[in-house]
């Protein structure tokens, strides 16, 4: 290869848009209007990243909805489910950054992919629902096809194995099931309410080992089991205040959280059970995931 023709085919490579190249071992990063990724050993390093801006398919006046990302879960084909207290939820190819789905939600703060190609979505307060949507729907944004209330609602997780949808409000954790007798309009209900053990239900995560999820509240880390409807304070965190996210990686077991400062609901660490506190300059941190692909119901 001649000099020249290396030369252009520098220039060519760093004209390339960014892809995802998702790595389980990285981490995604949300809590303004930037979602990044980053190597934990590399971490000034943003492997990847996207606003709002980025997806021409999603309107100019909505893309304000996107200032204040609250959570970001990655799926199987390469998607990033990304939702925002300003009242947006996007479902975003990383290659492309393309968005495949878009919806208005009040202080949305969790989003899930569910079975038969629905989304749900935790409409924390001021609207205190978890609505449901056609993930196929060509409108952007989307309509809500049903709501069932939950005051403050945060968190929600699909639960492949019990077949429900675990949703965390502030003072209690629902569990929704599609109803074989409702009517096409509303699908879902719930099957059982479990009081939390302390007020402020922040996060919900899975542990990945079939029987336990992580719940975060104002107060205390807690693990619920799925099957006893029983909750434990979590080993390795006592009750410690303002834990915005816990999330396990499902191959190696190592635990990722993010605790706000006291003056904020934000902050610019990324703490680790096992390792020393990785920090971030100058961004502002809300949910820290894994980048480890969950299948898509």
């Amino acid at each position: 290869m001649t000099r020249a023709t290396f030369a252009t085919f520098i220039f060519a490579f760093a004209l390339m848009p960014m892809t995802a190249l998702a790595d389980p071992h990285d981490l995604i990063c949300c809590g303004a209007e930037e979602v990044f990724v980053i190597a934990p050993e590399m971490p000034k390093v943003k492997k990847w990243s996207w606003r709002a801006e980025q997806s021409p398919s999603i309107p100019a006046n909505f893309r304000s909805r996107f200032r204040s990302t609250d959570d970001c879960k990655p799926y199987e084909d390469d998607l990033l489910l990304i939702t925002s207290s300003s009242g947006g939820v996007a479902l975003i190819d990383r290659t492309t950054k393309e968005c495949h789905f878009l919806a208005e939600a009040k202080n949305a703060h969790s989003a899930c992919l569910l079975p038969d190609r629905q989304i749900a979505v935790a409409s924390s307060f001021g609207g205190d629902q978890v609505q449901f949507y056609d993930r196929d729907e060509k409108q952007k944004p989307a309509s809500v096809v049903q709501a069932i209330s939950l005051l403050g609602a945060h968190g929600t997780v699909w639960d492949p194995d019990r077949k429900c949808l675990w949703a965390l409000g502030e003072k209690e954790l629902l569990a929704l099931v599609a109803d074989a007798e409702a009517t096409p309009q509303k699908p879902w209900k719930v099957r059982s309410r479990t009081p939390l053990p302390s007020n402020g239900g922040h996060d919900l995560s899975p542990k990945h080992d079939g029987k336990q999820l992580f719940v975060t509240t104002d107060t205390q880390v807690l693990m619920f089991d799925c099957d006893k409807l029983t909750f434990d304070v979590a080993e390795g965190f006592g009750d410690q205040l303002k834990i915005k996210s816990v999330d396990r990686n499902s191959a190696s077991g190592r635990i990722v959280f993010h605790q706000a400062t006291a003056e904020n609901w934000w902050s610019d660490t990324i703490r680790f059970t096992d390792a020393v506190p990785l920090k971030l300059a100058d961004e502002r941190l809300y949910k820290i995931r894994w980048d480890t692909a969950t299948p898509a119901p």
